[in-house]
């Protein structure tokens, strides 16, 4: 009886191991590889990110997914190599420029018939503004993006006889407000303390050009009759330009030395008080607190001023896209739905939302803005305020070899005055209308 026993079970250890081995050979033969390209680069950020897809991997274990990071400086043409290439990744994260070259190729894989109806209601304008395409199709997910807003020294409002609860709101009261605190504190001619800055070196010029004509209602570029269109000779996109102009060249409250300020450079103006006034993105607040401990209580940061014509604030995402040449769309939407719908370790977000949240982003859903309203500090409630209001950049697919190839350095000219705004907007029209092919 005791031999028939062994025999049992040694038979179904056997049967067993047998079985064990016939599944892991299953599972090798039948798990997909999904490459992933990002830019993630915070190490809190990364954290989640690893989390999740560990996770993710372990309740799927038909998927495994191989990163492959890079930064926003290489990501372009490493993306661009492997579609030419055709060793496409099929996941990858898209800033603005990057998303509208891609999609002018047909690079970027339709989403329509993944993304529910509950997920892309749930997306603020600025959001589906980005991955919607030009005839209505779905190619992408939102991810991490950010807002600009003003920042102001309170105690310079004060000197100048201003409220310093009462940041200016429309165009005329900032115009005001600049006038006011743009000053020569020491008496020898020069200014030396200017009413507002924003950043105007490299890309910025034209990053920054594109609000001051979106206030005025520009359309700047056009999707018409299924070609784009230049609208950088329409009047609203001039009033634009000469509005950011008149700000050194005419009113004077602005300084002719931006035109060498990145974001920091800014930054550092606004904390010595050389600038009163700064347009800048919310994670400049954790910057000024760092850079001028000195000024607590004497600063604050409030929504950006309306243009002359509408209110236009930046704001946009990056996004997440599935290349069309992906062999694995299904198995790559499985992860982005996971990432997209499955709550985090953070209460009241999901896995997306505490990614974005982790790297000090905006993630720009309902539910991202109701956490953030309810625990981010009084000084980024402001950019909060602006979510729904937000204008995203064109998605002009030769938008990008227009700014680098020309916009960049003409904004800058016309802003020290060696350009005049109707010589170079006259060049910068001509210049999109030939990429176009128009």
């Amino acid at each position: 009886m005791k031999k028939k026993m062994l025999s049992v079970v040694l038979s179904v250890v056997m049967v067993a191991g047998t079985f064990s081995s016939f599944t892991r050979e299953v599972r090798a033969e039948d798990t997909v590889e999904l490459q992933f390209l990002h830019t993630a680069w915070v190490p809190e950020q990364l954290e989640v990110l690893e989390k999740a897809i560990s996770d993710f991997e372990a309740e799927n274990p038909d998927i495994k997914i191989v990163e492959t990071r890079s930064s926003w400086t290489d990501a372009p043409s490493q993306i661009m190599t492997s579609i030419v290439s055709g060793n496409a990744p099929d996941l990858i994260m898209c800033n603005t420029s990057m998303l509208a070259e891609y999609r002018g190729i047909g690079a970027l894989a339709d989403l329509s018939g993944y993304v529910s109806e509950e997920t892309l209601d749930s997306f603020l304008p600025s959001a589906k503004a980005m991955i919607t395409t030009e005839d209505g199709k779905i190619d992408g997910l939102p991810q991490e993006g950010c807002n600009w807003a003003l920042f102001y020294r309170k105690d310079l409002f004060e000197e100048a006889g201003l409220d310093p609860e009462k940041p200016p709101k429309t165009w005329d009261e900032f115009l005001e407000c600049a006038q006011a605190l743009t000053k020569d504190t020491d008496g020898d001619g020069v200014i030396d303390q200017y009413g507002y800055a924003w950043p105007v070196q490299a890309e910025n010029a034209s990053d920054y050009w594109v609000n001051f004509m979106q206030m005025c209602g520009a359309e700047i570029s056009a999707y018409e009759n299924g070609e784009w269109i230049s609208k950088l000779s329409d009047e609203a996109a001039v009033k634009g330009t000469q509005l950011m102009t008149d700000l050194v060249q005419k009113y004077k409250v602005s300084p002719a030395s931006i035109v060498d300020y990145d974001w920091e450079a800014v930054t550092n103006a606004f904390v010595s008080g050389e600038v009163a006034m700064m347009q800048n993105g919310a994670w400049v607040t954790g910057s000024v607190e760092e850079k001028g401990p000195e000024l607590e209580g004497k600063w604050g940061t409030a929504v950006l001023f309306d243009g002359p014509e509408q209110t236009a604030y930046r704001g946009y995402p990056n996004t997440f896209n599935i290349l069309e040449a992906s062999e694995h769309k299904e198995e790559t939407w499985r992860f982005l739905d996971y990432f997209y719908n499955t709550p985090s370790d953070v209460e009241g977000l999901t896995i997306a939302g505490a990614f974005c949240n982790a790297a000090g982003g905006m993630l720009y859903t309902d539910d991202f803005v109701e956490y953030a309203g309810a625990n981010y500090n009084d000084k980024l409630q402001p950019f909060l305020e602006e979510v729904n209001d937000c204008l995203i950049p064109p998605l002009d697919p030769q938008w990008q070899s227009l700014t680098s190839m020309y916009a960049n350095s003409t904004v800058q000219q016309m802003i020290m005055g060696s350009v005049s705004v109707e010589e170079g907007m006259n060049t910068m029209d001509t210049k999109l209308k030939e990429l176009h092919g128009e």
